[in-house]
């Protein structure tokens, strides 16, 4: 079964798009004051919306896990919507299938299921990719500096 490959450019701009959306859904998390209010938000849809499941009052260590996520993400966004490579976009796709992974399981121990549509983002994402990239044969990242100086070497 043949599988069709995105163009490099088109690849490129799938990292780019997953960079854009983790920065604009991420970037509250960063701050204390941003990330209480986003939470206050969600847990309102998540009542509006009569969710199964918990969303626990805030405290001093959500808050440090939150900021601390938000603060990574933000600046693992900037990176991808700077530069984006072959590399990255594997990368983020392992990142991004351990997130839905984690929210899937978070889900089945109580937490409320509002979580479930960042999951389903982060596994379309994921898939994307991690999807056949023309050009690049059945190599998954780039190859390294390494590999290739021995190419040029045995070239020259």
């Amino acid at each position: 079964m043949h599988i069709p490959a995105f163009a490099s450019d088109r690849y490129l701009r799938i990292v780019r798009a997953s960079g854009w959306y983790d920065l604009f859904v991420t970037w509250p998390f960063a701050l204390p004051w941003t990330f209480a209010w986003l939470y206050a938000q969600l847990n309102l849809l998540a009542q509006t919306l009569a969710l199964p499941g918990t969303l626990h009052p805030l405290d001093a260590t959500h808050m440090l896990l939150a900021n601390l996520l938000g603060s990574v993400v933000v600046v693992w966004s900037v990176a991808r919507i700077v530069a984006p490579t072959l590399l990255l976009g594997r990368l983020d796709g392992v990142a991004r299938f351990l997130f839905a992974a984690w929210l899937i399981y978070a889900v089945a121990h109580g937490v409320n299921a509002i979580v479930l549509g960042f999951a389903a983002f982060e596994l379309v994402f994921g898939v994307l990719q991690w999807w056949r990239v023309a050009g690049t044969g059945a190599a998954l990242c780039p190859p390294g500096p390494a590999r290739i100086s021995a190419r040029a070497r045995a070239a020259a």
